[in-house]
């Protein structure tokens, strides 16, 4: 038999194991353009406030290339802070997507990306009336642009 002393550090041993987890896995559902234009700046104690509007853009289905819907001019913009404690840009983005069916969404994408380099990646979450689409409202999403073209170059991606 084991002495209380292996059966305690085998005990313990034990609760220390962790189990690995899975990585997680994203598929992308649309990719598409998202035009912005600067419309002004507002410095403050965190950083530079942009505040920029829509120019325009589309969602098209990843899958197939198919237009899925525009971006409104009205109603968006990003009114992201570029930090200047650590180089960070933190994207706060909402807009307005009508979908091809006629139906609209309301998308707010936020999240982070180092302001010198090319992609900022945002949790994206959206609320649609459209049948079609209404299942991206229960879905983890996120939304990566790269901001070295414009119009930036969006992709839109969903939890496996």
């Amino acid at each position: 038999m084991f002495s209380p002393a292996v059966k305690f550090f085998t005990a313990a041993l034990a609760l220390c194991t962790v189990a690995v987890q899975a990585q997680p896995t994203f598929t992308k559902v649309f990719s598409g353009l998202l035009g912005f234009d600067d419309m002004a700046t507002i410095d403050g104690p965190f950083g530079t406030r942009a505040l920029y509007t829509f120019t325009g853009g589309n969602l098209t289905n990843a899958n197939t290339g198919a237009l899925a819907g525009t971006f409104l001019t009205a109603g968006g913009g990003d009114l992201g802070i570029a930090s200047t404690n650590n180089g960070m840009f933190y994207a706060n983005i909402r807009g307005i997507v009508q979908w091809t069916d006629g139906t609209f969404a309301y998308l707010e994408a936020v999240g982070s990306g180092a302001f010198t380099g090319t992609v900022a990646n945002t949790y994206l979450h959206v609320e649609t009336n459209s049948s079609t689409y209404s299942g991206l409202e229960t879905q983890f999403l996120f939304m990566d642009l790269d901001v070295t073209t414009m119009p930036n170059v969006i992709g839109i991606y969903a939890l496996d």
